[in-house]
């Protein structure tokens, strides 16, 4: 649809991005040239990884190895041309601005997988550079820290899944879960996709995408439930086909058990709880990043509201009643003022109860607006999702923004804008939120009693 890119364009774009990410990557080293927050147990053990000290582990870390063995490949090359090893914290760090933008490279491939033959290529090509410069994922790619490389992962995961490569997608699946333990998640989201698709193509006939009236699939699933000998040979036929994901979720499992706990490492401030909460910060997490598209989902808002008072009433009841009994505080968020979440809580949400309480209905909204977003995918993929949305944050007692961004790319990259003004507002929007966060890193700067280095505001 609309005029074709040139050829050199989107090249153009991944320079231009990388070339300013540059620029900011050289100001935060500039001010913060030594490890920072997570970063000294990080850049510690990748050194260690460098020096070829495989088995000596920082017991602190709870993520398994996988951004250290991806900087070892990364600069091992470099560093055998150069004749010197290249480990230190610019060349550690340099590793997720390399990534950033395989990221801008993946996002544009996967938007236009989904929505080729419906929105103009340029548009497409602008939210791919968007959804890269979401400010919290954009930030980390200046440190060194596991949520771009990890996130990266996963889109290309699900990149290969939608090129039917599943074999080649569940290697990246465990490429993931090394990233981030978490991310085995998204791998049992994949799965469960190709099973409904191999269901659907084999037993009902017709992709279960189709069906999006759900009393319609159920029916023509109770027909074919009738013949226990059909039904029998389409799952052998889902498990051969689920294999690599299968074998996957299954490994994964065999660590659970061997470790004991998803967490190596210290798992104290790490325990697995019922935070249900974390959903509508979610869903809060949506808006504030979504604000460009926010205006034109209140009037439908309202309307549903309206056309199902009682059901709205009853949501909004029980979110008052989670909110109440289920409110967690964990104490970093409490402690660890260098996180705009401790400014968020402490003056805010710790410091007026009343707040915690005020803003159900607004994730009432975000969860509309997420509903909007997905809404034209099938009955499948978005059960699946709420689900994984689920199991991705409510374990956390942690309020941290990080988690959430997976989440917020997958449901964000079902929809894109066919309105200019709206793309270019959320261009400019993510450039100032991410101009300001620079700034504040640089200028807002002080000391902590026990600790004579300078500390510093982050996500």
């Amino acid at each position: 649809m609309g005029t074709p890119q040139p050829s050199f364009i989107f090249p153009l774009v991944i320079l231009t991005f990388t070339a300013v990410s540059y620029v900011f990557f050289v100001v935060v080293y500039t001010v913060q040239p030594t490890p920072f927050i997570d970063e000294i147990f990080h850049i510690p053990q990748a050194q260690k990884y460098c020096e070829g000290s495989f088995l000596e582990w920082d017991p602190k870390i709870t993520t398994l190895p996988g951004l250290y063995l991806f900087s070892i490949g990364l600069n091992g090359p470099v560093s055998w041309v150069l004749g010197h090893q290249l480990c230190d914290v610019f060349s550690l760090r340099i590793t997720n601005l390399v990534a950033a933008a395989f990221m801008l490279f993946t996002l544009h491939k996967l938007l236009i997988h989904l929505h080729k033959d419906k929105i103009d290529s340029w548009k497409l090509m602008l939210s791919g550079l968007n959804l890269a410069l979401l400010p919290v994922l954009y930030w980390f790619s200046f440190l060194y820290y596991t949520d771009v490389l990890s996130t990266l992962v996963v889109l290309v995961m699900i990149l290969l899944h939608h090129h039917h490569a599943p074999t080649a997608a569940a290697a990246m699946g465990v490429v993931a879960v090394m990233m981030r333990q978490t991310n085995i998640i998204w791998v049992g989201f994949l799965c469960i996709l190709m099973a409904s698709d191999i269901l659907g193509a084999r037993l009902l006939k017709v992709p279960i995408n189709t069906f999006a009236d759900t009393k319609a699939l159920m029916k023509k699933l109770k027909k074919t439930a009738a013949k226990p000998y059909r039904l029998a040979e389409v799952l052998v036929d889902v498990m051969a086909d689920c294999f690599s994901y299968g074998l996957v979720l299954a490994c994964f499992l065999v660590f659970v058990m061997y470790n004991g706990s998803i967490v190596v490492g210290d798992r104290s401030a790490h325990e697995a709880t019922v935070h249900l909460p974390q959903l509508g910060y979610f869903f809060l997490f949506f808006i504030i990043f979504s604000l460009p598209y926010a205006p034109s989902h209140v009037r439908p808002f309202i309307k549903l509201c309206r056309r199902h008072l009682a059901l709205a009433v009853a949501v909004l009841v029980v979110s008052v009643m989670v909110v109440h009994s289920n409110t967690l505080v964990h104490p970093y968020l409490l402690a660890d003022n260098r996180h705009l979440t401790f400014y968020l809580w402490n003056k805010l949400y710790g410091r007026f109860s009343v707040i915690r309480y005020l803003m159900v209905p607004v994730y009432m909204f975000g969860a509309y607006m997420v509903h909007t977003f997905i809404q034209h995918r099938s009955f499948v993929f978005k059960a699946l999702f709420v689900a994984c949305l689920a199991a991705s944050v409510v374990p956390h007692k942690l309020l941290e923004f990080r988690y959430f961004i997976i989440p917020f790319l997958l449901a964000r990259m079902q929809n894109v804008s066919r309105n200019w003004w709206q793309l270019w507002i959320e261009t400019l929007y993510f450039l100032l939120i991410n101009t300001l966060t620079l700034y504040l890193f640089v200028s807002k700067t002080f000391m902590w009693d026990d600790s004579p280095e300078l500390q510093r505001i982050i996500w």
